[in-house]
């Protein structure tokens, strides 16, 4: 090779490897600013240092595939956590990921625990927002909505230390075909008037699946009404109660699932006007005995933790019916974990003032963008095998063959604390602990114990379809 050639080829290679580095670069962005105005958009990787808000004036676009990890600590110190992130919505936002490239709102540490960023607060008023095929986990509360009428599609919020979504102050936002699990606290929280409508939601492994405090009245499922979005949700397998009606309304949720047909065991995982005559009933007949797992096993469809993958799956199948364990009814109100913050402490005069001062987006424009249409993608090629699923997809209920009971033999290590540590644990194809991780954590020695205890267990192996998987499941360790 000529000396000519050589040197065109090493200008060639070094042009290529340069035009690398700026690709990689540009698709790395660290958010430092507070504030966000204009139209933005985002791509690639985002990490978010402190608190940011999206001003009135402002449009936030997403694309699929993005990844949004937020730093452990709050370098503005500011927002309702001053030591943690969140994503203040004021303006609008269009997260529109796709089967394939979900949008992931996530923690940037190395080992993700619930709490470590505060979340997505969406305080939008008539601006939109939309959230299609996204991931919103390990937050405080994934989502914190007042006065605001957001659309979440197609979504999985789980892992977050309180609640999924919640909901409040007359919002009337929308939640259709998601999966909300595995929140320390609660799936979907709706107070302060709030009257959202949750239609063919997968709520499930929650501490309670759906709270209703005060003057809320969320429609699960109301079959007198012309609307395709109603009903067939799958309320089942959370660990207190299914819905907890503390409010004073009567509840529509009729055309659900909840895991079992019989009447007596869905009342046992209710909370209502039963219970305690000055709260309303929740009417949930008629009820569905199975629901259509096809969507939900697409919008869960992952090869490791938070990775997707663009098969789906080609057969219908039904959740198996299963009867909840009884519990004993209590009429306590369920203990808030932590926050105590006020719902309507936006209404108080200097605070209107501070939102209407802001300059709103054209109302022309907002409009055209809230009715803009999903694309819903076709559902007919097959299942990888190779994914970890999660539990409630397999052929049969989580059976555990083998447990192990944390044993406290210095309860001053555990400075007498009392409370719950969630475990995430990773079982094989031979139904043995393979990994563990901390979801919810209580103190350096009983989360030990926890994880300790956790990789023991021995379960039957998982199946879906009769193939042997990979599966994910949690275990709840009382202390």
């Amino acid at each position: 090779m000529k000396f000519s050639q050589r040197r065109a080829l090493l200008s060639l290679i070094l042009n290529l490897a340069i035009f690398g580095v700026c690709w990689v670069w540009a698709q790395n962005l660290v958010v430092k600013e507070p504030i966000i105005h204009g139209q933005v958009q985002w791509s690639g990787n985002v990490l978010i240092q402190g608190d940011v808000t999206i001003s009135r004036d402002a449009r936030l676009t997403i694309e699929p595939g993005t990844v949004i990890k937020f730093a452990t600590k709050d370098i503005h110190h500011s927002g309702s956590d001053p030591t943690r992130c969140e994503l203040i919505v004021k303006g609008a936002l269009f997260a529109k990921g796709q089967i394939d490239k979900k949008i992931t709102f996530t923690s940037a540490a190395k080992n993700p625990k619930m709490h470590d960023w505060y979340g997505i607060k969406i305080m939008n008023f008539n601006q939109p927002a939309l959230f299609n095929y996204v991931i919103v986990e390990y937050a405080y509360n994934g989502f914190d909505i007042k006065k605001s009428n957001p659309v979440i599609r197609n979504s999985q919020i789980r892992y977050n230390y309180n609640t999924g979504v919640r909901i409040a102050v007359r919002s009337k936002a929308k939640l259709i075909g998601n999966i909300i699990q595995d929140n320390g606290y609660a799936g979907v929280v709706c107070e302060t008037g709030a009257e959202p409508i949750l239609a063919d939601n997968m709520i499930t492994k929650n501490q309670f699946g759906i709270i209703i405090f005060g003057t809320a009245k969320p429609n699960l499922g109301d079959l007198s009404l012309n609307d395709r979005d109603q009903g067939r949700n799958g309320l089942f397998d959370n660990y207190d109660y299914d819905v907890y009606n503390h409010g004073s309304n009567p509840i529509k949720a009729e055309g659900n699932s909840w895991g079992t047909e019989e009447k007596q065991l869905i009342m046992e995982h209710i909370f209502d006007g039963h219970d305690s005559p000055q709260y309303g009933v929740v009417d949930f007949n008629p009820i569905i005995g199975n629901i259509d797992l096809d969507r939900k096993m697409l919008i869960a469809q992952q090869t490791a933790d938070t990775s997707t993958s663009t098969v789906a799956a080609s057969q219908i199948r039904s959740a198996k019916a299963q009867k909840p364990a009884p519990i004993e009814r209590k009429t306590p109100v369920p203990e808030v974990p932590l926050e105590q913050e006020d719902t309507m402490a936006l209404t108080t005069p200097l605070e209107l003032r501070t939102e209407e001062s802001e300059k709103p987006i054209p109302q022309s424009l907002a409009q055209k963008q809230s009715q803009e249409t999903v694309q819903e993608e076709p559902t007919s090629s097959q299942i990888d095998f190779n994914q970890i699923f999660l539990d409630v997809f397999l052929d049969h209920k989580v059976k555990v063959l083998k447990k192990k009971v944390p044993v406290i033999s210095n309860p001053e290590l555990g400075m007498n604390d009392h409370g719950n540590v969630i475990v995430r644990a990773i079982v094989n194809k031979e139904g043995k602990v393979e990994k563990v991780e901390i979801l919810r954590s209580l103190n350096y020695y009983y989360d030990r114990l926890a994880l300790e205890a956790a990789k023991e267990f021995i379960f039957q192996p998982g199946t879906v379809k009769g193939v042997k998987v990979k599966f994910s499941t949690t275990l709840l360790f009382r202390f």
